[in-house]
């Protein structure tokens, strides 16, 4: 296994074993949007979500800076396209599976019902709209 993927693998893994942890706490610990950026998304996006996070170096694509998603889309913020992306769903954007497929993820690893995955997913959205705002977007 090249140093690349062994460093994207222990990240994620990292970021899994945190998760696992939390949802042993009461749900609204880990589901607001902030906590779920940060236990699933801050590894690679960064904990601001400009695309330079502790593994973003070691990835073959470097991931995307999420403060930039509406300048980049006419000053427009399309939540059902990160949406998808988030879940997982066919979209351009998303190129090659680099990025886990959170949708999955909640589901069949950490068994969690249809209703909590979509909350999650909206929780995760609904953040990285305010990382628009906070970016002056």
């Amino acid at each position: 296994m090249g140093k690349q993927l062994m460093a994207t693998v222990a990240a994620l893994l990292v970021s899994h074993v945190v998760a696992t942890a939390q949802t042993r706490r009461p749900a609204q610990a880990v589901d607001t949007g902030r906590g779920l950026y940060l236990v699933y998304c801050a590894s690679c996006h960064g904990p601001e979500g400009r695309g330079n996070g502790p593994a973003a170096d070691e990835l073959w694509r470097r991931p995307t800076d999420l403060t930039q998603l509406a300048k980049n889309n006419g000053g427009v913020f399309d939540d059902t396209r990160i949406y998808r992306a988030v879940d997982g769903q066919p979209v351009k954007s998303h190129g090659s599976l680099d990025m886990p497929v959170w949708g999955d993820v909640f589901k069949r690893r950490l068994g969690l019902d249809d209703d909590t995955v979509r909350e999650r997913i909206e929780a995760l959205v609904r953040y990285v709209r305010f990382l628009q705002e906070r970016a002056g977007h």
